[in-house]
């Protein structure tokens, strides 16, 4: 196959998908399907606790029951939405490109430490990262194409300006969503910016980092070879196109260190 497309994304929160293709941003709205049927699943639950439910030695009530089904189906409808959504979604986002560069997920780590931020945890579950995710990566490598992930510790993208490279301990607070680089003045949305520094790496754009992808411990389900020279390919045939559209003389690739 032929790699003619690449594009970072990254799932978040507040937008479901902020994706970066090396010259424009595109932005998925969180569908909140949780938190749109949360009313009419705490109302029938509350009915349902009125009612004689099933315990050691009683049956339950047939009224009971009847809501119980009736929570069921509303608790299905959500889920069918979303599996839906997600399905639509990723795959135009398939469709459309080659390479796909994200982070790799710890999505159980994620809703464990949303515990007690019920907001933050119904947004991760309308969003569904963990088979958002898994569908993406399969869509994109069953047509031929590949799927880097970036190790967070590592590269720290969310804390990493995406122009100079320095890293901002403070950025790494969900509540700041605007990041400012006081290395550089370079300003950008905290999502923007992550998805920016992964595509950066990619491509071998990204300063205050080393030049190959295997040195910091990225990975995909083909060869190092393979996806290594692509991404690299890629990167200096975006550059040469956004240099020609600007009239100016193709720039040679980042020398990072």
């Amino acid at each position: 196959m032929k790699y003619e497309s690449i594009v970072a994304y990254d799932l978040g929160t507040e937008t479901a998908i902020t994706l970066y293709d090396g010259s424009e941003f595109y932005e998925v709205a969180n569908p909140r399907f949780t938190q749109r049927s949360e009313e009419k699943v705490r109302k029938v639950a509350k009915l349902k606790r009125r009612k004689r439910a099933p315990r050691k030695g009683v049956k339950a009530s047939r009224r009971w029951k009847k809501i119980n089904r009736l929570e069921a189906k509303l608790k299905a409808k959500v889920a069918r939405q979303r599996k839906d959504w997600q399905h639509k979604v990723t795959s135009e986002i398939a469709r459309r490109y080659d390479i796909g560069v994200t982070e790799k997920l710890n999505v159980k780590g994620m809703t464990r430490r949303a515990r007690g931020k019920a907001g933050l945890n119904k947004s991760i579950l309308s969003v569904g990262f963990g088979t958002l995710n898994q569908m993406l990566t399969y869509k994109i490598e069953q047509k031929g194409g590949l799927v880097l992930f970036l190790p967070t510790q590592t590269l720290k993208p969310s804390q990493r300006c995406p122009e100079c490279g320095a890293v901002h301990k403070e950025w790494a607070e969900l509540s700041n969503r605007y990041h400012v680089c006081s290395a550089c003045g370079f300003a950008i949305p905290r999502d923007r910016g992550t998805v920016m520094v992964f595509y950066n790496v990619a491509t071998h754009q990204q300063p205050g980092l080393g030049t190959r992808l295997v040195s910091l411990g990225c990975f995909s389900s083909t060869s190092e070879t393979r996806y290594t020279g692509s991404t690299e390919q890629l990167g200096q045939k975006k550059r040469q196109k956004l240099c020609c559209q600007a009239g100016e003389e193709t720039p040679p690739a980042y020398a990072v260190g």
